[in-house]
């Protein structure tokens, strides 16, 4: 289980993706299923960012968590802010969560959100964009192009 927690900024975000993404890489994930979880995992926490601490000056912190068995990938992203009445309604960000995991909730309890997705391992592949260093011939050990 990966489990971490950064601070609710932007600049956090490239981190999150690259310590997620390298993660489900090392547990064998396939492609299919790690881009789907990179991209929710970017997406809720985008969301946090956004919405939960909007109408303070501190940042707080977004707490990740990432488990891959033998048939999915479970993903919890959790924060303790404030969001305002509707936010998570606002956007796109949850329709497009909704559309990469076969499950997700989202809950509100104890001033605490929690957005948990479960991602089906065996997803193939989908034509995009590569994310992915081994997708666009880069040496992830000297981040070079192969």
């Amino acid at each position: 289980m990966l489990t971490f927690i950064v601070p609710a900024n932007a600049d956090q975000l490239p981190l999150v993706r690259h310590r997620v993404g390298s993660w489900l890489a090392s547990h064998r994930v396939p492609i299919g299923a790690r881009r789907d979880s990179v991209s929710t995992v970017d997406e809720a926490v985008s969301n946090s960012i956004e919405h939960a601490y909007c109408d303070t000056e501190d940042a707080g912190l977004v707490a990740i968590t990432v488990q891959a068995t033998n048939d999915e990938v479970l993903i919890s992203v959790a924060d303790h802010g404030d969001w305002p009445s509707g936010a998570d309604e606002r956007g796109l960000g949850l329709t497009v969560i909704e559309g990469l995991a076969e499950d997700v909730e989202l809950a509100r309890e104890g001033g605490r959100t929690t957005l948990s997705a479960r991602i089906a391992r065996g997803k193939r592949a989908t034509r995009g964009r590569a994310w992915a260093p081994e997708q666009r011939g880069v040496d992830e050990s000297t981040r070079s192009p192969r």
